[in-house]
C-alpha cells in the first residue's frame, strides 16, 4: 500500500474534505501529503477561501440572478 497520495489525488480529496467528511485513513495520508508538498498546501488554501468567501456572499442574501437582471433593465 502506497501511504502517500499524488498531487490528483489530494486535490480530490480536498475538494469531497469541503463537502464531507473524510475517513480516518484518507484524514491521514492528506495530512502527510501536506506537510510534504507546498504546491497542494496552497491548493488547499485557495479552496479554503473560496469556501468562505462563498458562505459570507450566500449568508448576506445575494441573489444573483435578481442582480443580474437589475443591471439588465438599467
Amino acid at each position: 500500500m502506497n501511504w502517500m497520495y499524488s498531487c490528483r489525488q489530494a486535490a480530490q480529496l480536498l475538494s469531497r474534505r469541503l463537502d464531507e467528511r473524510l475517513g480516518l485513513l484518507d484524514r491521514m495520508r492528506l495530512s502527510l501529503h501536506l506537510s510534504m508538498c507546498d504546491s497542494c498546501r496552497h491548493v488547499e488554501q485557495q479552496l479554503n477561501g473560496v469556501q468562505a468567501l462563498s458562505a459570507d456572499l450566500f449568508s448576506t442574501g445575494f441573489a444573483p440572478d435578481s442582480e443580474f437582471r437589475a443591471e439588465r433593465k438599467d
